[in-house]
């Protein structure tokens, strides 16, 4: 599988930031990066003020989210003493650690080198794993707003994060079987492997610093996993950092308040109840314990209407397909039950309790009332086979 630096998307500029002749910590920083700091910290005095409450979201990826019991969401209340805002822009010169520090330094850029993170397949190759993505991998995990995502693919000189590009290819690979990605045995692993450690490799090095897309990235790095005997880099691990993230930025509160654009509070939305399924699909699958508390978030339930994808000024290239709608608002409410059953038939706490007999009926019962709902698009008849419906009842 030949292969060539990604067009459009040299590295950053970077300056070296390390110093070390004995091994110990650099004491010393710049006089640029000292001016810095006093400009930062003047921003955050300025961030803390009420206008900030209502202030217009630029980038999704920027935003700051403060809980109601934070301290600091006292020091933004309105006039009235009140706000019903929790996600906040965040000032356009405060950047991340990594930014402040002027980006990476010459070592970690080698090391991405080496990783071959800066590579990317044949563009034909490119081309049909992307599309292997979006066929087969994205109607169970709608994070990518497609159109969107298309539009910078195919624009050389604004291509999209290199980061969740790399992950699209991993996830790509696993269900794509041109045999340029196959071993000799026919195995697309060895492909997967190598698109899984650049993701990885970016994403220690901090190489992206727009948090919906690491959040986007990490669900989809878990699409490979080396076996059961890896507990620290599995589809567990990644999807609850990638929860940790997404809670960082506040995705698991309503952002019909916010000021957030409508076509990013449609893609938050859907990110937010993916992982959601993730998290309920994954402890089922591995017996392990959720990591969402339901009571913890008020994100409205996913609708039809968030599978638009259309901008103000023009419509969605790649309109939804209403049977991959259907199947991903079905499969939210079976994972919704899977929590259930897990909280009350295979909890710690569960065991303490002397209701099971009644929990399972009422988990009976909802199963039954799914079921009896669910849309003929997927509800699934050997008569009439669809993939789609397959899988959903695979899960039921």
């Amino acid at each position: 599988m030949a292969e060539s630096p990604i067009g459009g998307l040299p590295p950053r500029d970077r300056t070296t930031v390390y110093n070390s002749s004995d091994g110990t910590p650099s004491t010393k920083v710049s006089d640029a990066y000292a001016a810095q700091q006093v400009t930062h910290n003047g921003t955050y005095a300025q961030f803390m003020k009420p206008k900030f409450a209502r202030a217009p979201i630029k980038e999704a990826g920027r935003v700051a989210y403060l809980g109601e019991s934070s301290n600091l969401s006292l020091l933004v209340h309105d006039r009235h003493g009140t706000t019903d805002v929790v996600h906040y822009p965040l000032p356009e010169n405060v950047r991340g650690a990594r930014a402040r520090m002027n980006e990476l330094d010459n070592v970690e850029i080698d090391i991405l080198h080496q990783r071959g993170a800066f590579l990317l397949p044949p563009r034909q190759l490119c081309d049909e794993l992307v599309e292997a993505y979006f066929k087969w991998v994205a109607p169970v995990v709608p994070v990518i707003d497609r159109s969107r995502f298309m539009r910078r693919y195919r624009d050389p000189k604004n291509p999209p994060s290199l980061l969740l590009l790399q992950a699209i290819l991993l996830a790509g690979s696993r269900v794509c079987n041109n045999p340029q990605l196959m071993d000799a045995s026919g195995s697309t692993t060895p492909a997967a492997m190598t698109f899984y450690k650049r993701a990885k490799a970016l994403y220690d090095a901090n190489y992206e610093d727009d948090r919906v897309t690491i959040v986007q990235a990490l669900i989809l790095m878990g699409w490979y996993w080396e076996g059961p005997e890896d507990v620290t880099k599995n589809v567990f691990y990644w999807s609850r950092v990638a929860i940790i993230i997404a809670q960082g930025s506040g995705m698991h509160r309503s952002v019909e308040g916010s000021q957030l654009s409508r076509q990013d509070k449609r893609l938050w939305k859907r990110i937010w109840w993916t992982l959601f399924s993730r998290d309920r699909s994954v402890a089922v699958a591995l017996g392990r314990p959720v990591s969402i508390n339901p009571d913890d978030s008020d994100v409205e339930m996913v609708s039809e209407d968030d599978f638009i994808d259309d901008e103000p000024d023009r419509p969605a290239e790649y309109p939804a397909d209403p049977i991959h709608v259907q199947f991903f608002l079905n499969y939210v409410k079976l994972c919704e039950i899977m929590g259930l059953v897990l909280s009350q038939q295979y909890s710690v706490a569960s065991k303490a309790r002397r209701t099971n007999a009644i929990d399972l009926t009422h988990s009976d019962m909802a199963l039954a009332d799914w079921l009896q709902h669910c849309p003929k698009e997927v509800y699934w008849d050997r008569a009439r086979h669809n993939f789609w419906a397959a899988l959903l009842h695979s899960n039921y």
